[in-house]
C-alpha cells in the first residue's frame, strides 16, 4: 500500500488523519467492530451474530484495497484507531458504478469529526475513482446523528422500509435508504 492517500483533518481533540487500512490494522478493526456491535443499537447485526475474525478483517483490507471500485478507510488520531469506513463496489459488471457504504466510529469518539473525516476522506476518493458514480448506505430510520451527519455530505433518501428490523425487545425499526451521486 505504499503511495497510499492520506487524508488529514483539525479537529480541536487532534488533527485526524484518514488513510487506507492495512491488514496490521485487523485486530483494532475488529476490536472496534465489536465494540460498536455491542451497544446493540445501531446496526442490524447483533453481537452473538457476528462472525468476525482478526483473519477475517485482514483479509477484508486486502482484498477491498484490490478492489478498483472498493475503499477501506481508518481514521486515527493519536496513532489510535476511532473508526474506519468501508464501499464495496458492485461486483456484477452493470453494477461496478455502485458502492455500498458502511461506517463505524468508536462510542468515545462520536461528535469529535471522526465520522466527517472518514466522509470527507470518502467521497474525496469516490470523485476521483472513474468507475464510482453512486455511493449508496442503509441507516436506521431513528439515527438521526448519523441521517444527519449524511445529509451533510449530499446523500438523501432513496427509500424507506418500515418495520423491516425486529429488536430482540419486539420493537420494530425502520430502514433508510439513502444515495448520492457522485
Amino acid at each position: 500500500m505504499d503511495g497510499a492517500r492520506r487524508w488529514r483533518t483539525p479537529s480541536p481533540q487532534g488533527e485526524v488523519v484518514v488513510e487506507e487500512a492495512r491488514p496490521e490494522d485487523a485486530r483494532d478493526l475488529l476490536a472496534l467492530h465489536l465494540q460498536v456491535l455491542g451497544e446493540g443499537r445501531w446496526f442490524i447485526t447483533e453481537p452473538h451474530e457476528f462472525r468476525g475474525s482478526v483473519e477475517h478483517k485482514a483479509r477484508q483490507t486486502h482484498e477491498l484495497h484490490r478492489a478498483s471500485n472498493s475503499v477501506f478507510l481508518v481514521a486515527r488520531r493519536g496513532g489510535r484507531l476511532l473508526g474506519f469506513l468501508t464501499v464495496q463496489g458492485g461486483v456484477l459488471r452493470r453494477m461496478r458504478h455502485s458502492g455500498k457504504l458502511e461506517i463505524m466510529v468508536h462510542p468515545s469518539a462520536r461528535g469529535q469529526g471522526i465520522g466527517r473525516a472518514l466522509m470527507a476522506a470518502c467521497i474525496d476518493w469516490a470523485v476521483g475513482n472513474p468507475e464510482i458514480r453512486k455511493l449508496g448506505l442503509n441507516v436506521f430510520a431513528d439515527n438521526e446523528r448519523a441521517i444527519a451527519l449524511y445529509r451533510r455530505f449530499g446523500f438523501q433518501e432513496e427509500g424507506h422500509r418500515e418495520h423491516e428490523y425486529r429488536m430482540a425487545d419486539g420493537t420494530w425499526r425502520d430502514d433508510l435508504l439513502m444515495f448520492r451521486f457522485v
